[in-house]
């Protein structure tokens, strides 16, 4: 059944002085798996750890394994567990933009850390895997309301923990225990009224197959029936996809997608020549703007990349460059692991736009764009969607005859 935990020197993983002990394989696998388990799918991370030697060495057992498991490890960040400002090491852990975050070590660092985190960046506790150290009542009662909702974790023998409405709930190994845990948990009425098949789609109760990150949340399902994997044409157009991939990055694309209309208000409808033109003032009036994600970085970012579009001009225009590098064949993802995350179009589609002054265009990012804008079609084979784009119409994933 779903419990409570107590302090973490309570179920062995702290010495007196708070110094977290020792991480173990089960540990560190249970970390692994819920990162490999994060929609959408996680390619980059930040580490972040106290300086305490078991963090360090926890976060260097992180790294490792995330590697040998093909990721990226963007960087490592260290904090102490004092300090008079948190800012520095708050922006280290955000600016790189990664797809989510790891963190080890002592309880108060961290609270600290979370505090900045939250009211100065866009860093996002739901894209966060925390290590058994920091399952701790202590880190509700000094984070305050509200602060790590959302934040999840490893526990040491197998089992996990999650922070919901400012409540730590600890889901046991045990399947028995799991089952239980899981059927007392509110499950919302889309969730009740769906079907998961062998492959991982998950049937609606209208009858159509979704993956799982389109099935339940009414936005994101409203955008992979209508928009998602459908072709994108037209500057302004693609310059707005590209400028929102790019603030997405760390970020759930339904944050995105809900303040959408606020970013379209912000920058001008995503007019190239409208935000070209930004002065330092513009600046200071987007990272004023609580409806956008204000990253100094992206916003920077995307006026950057608005000149940059206008000197492709010169060149056949954004459409057609970006267009340039749909691959010849596209995936036939029969399950959600077998989804790539990056493709050697998207790495030198990456490395062009970034030849022609772009920013905050990875190869990652740049293959979620050719995915959403229908350059290549990632539908699962058994969704309702494969193939309706009109660009990947042949079972084979070959492209429809010009």
């Amino acid at each position: 059944m779903t419990r409570r935990t107590h302090s973490p020197l309570a179920r062995g993983t702290c010495t007196e002085a708070g110094i977290p002990l020792p991480h173990g394989e089960i540990e560190l696998a249970t970390v692994v798996g819920l990162l490999a388990g994060l929609r959408p799918r996680v390619t980059s991370i930040v580490i972040g750890c106290s300086r305490d030697a078991p963090s360090r060495a926890t976060a260097d057992a992180v790294e490792r394994a995330w590697r040998e498991q093909g990721g990226h490890v963007l960087d490592v960040v260290d904090w102490p567990e004092r300090a008079a400002s948190w800012l520095r090491q708050a922006r280290r852990f955000t600016e790189p933009g990664p797809d989510a975050w790891v963190v080890t070590g002592q309880v108060t660092g961290w609270v600290q850390m979370g505090r900045r985190l939250l009211h100065s960046t866009d860093w996002d506790p739901a894209r966060t895997i925390g290590t058994a150290a920091l399952a701790s009542d202590e880190l509700i009662a000094m984070g305050g309301v509200g602060t790590f909702d959302g934040l999840r974790g490893a526990a040491r023998d197998g089992g996990t923990w999650e922070v919901v409405r400012t409540i730590l709930v600890h889901r046991p190994h045990d399947d028995r225990e799991r089952r239980e845990t899981e059927e007392n948990e509110t499950v919302s009425p889309a969730a009740a009224d769906t079907t998961t098949t062998d492959t991982g789609v998950v049937i609606g109760e209208d009858g159509l197959a979704r993956p799982p990150w389109a099935a339940r949340d009414p936005l994101l399902r409203e955008y992979y029936d209508n928009e998602w994997g459908m072709p994108v044409h037209g500057e302004q157009a693609l310059f707005e996809r590209i400028s929102l991939e790019g603030f997405q990055a760390g970020l759930s694309w339904a944050t995105i997608l809900r303040k959408r209309p606020a970013f379209r208000e912000a920058f001008d409808d995503f007019d190239p020549d409208s935000v070209a033109a930004y002065t330092e003032d513009d600046e200071a009036r987007l990272l004023g703007n609580a409806g956008i994600v204000r990253n100094k970085a992206k916003i920077r970012a995307a006026i950057t990349n608005a000149r940059a579009t206008i000197e492709l001009r010169a060149e056949d225009g954004l459409e057609a460059f970006v267009w340039s590098f749909k691959p010849e064949t596209t995936p036939r993802p029969r399950t959600m692991a077998e989804i790539p995350t990056t493709s050697p179009e998207s790495v030198a589609l990456s490395k062009a736009l970034r030849r022609k002054g772009f920013a905050f265009v990875g190869p990652t990012t740049m293959f979620a764009l050719m995915e959403a804008i229908g350059i290549v079609d990632t539908h699962l084979v058994d969704s309702h969607r494969r193939g309706t784009s009109g660009i990947w119409p042949h079972p084979d994933g070959d492209a429809a005859a010009s």
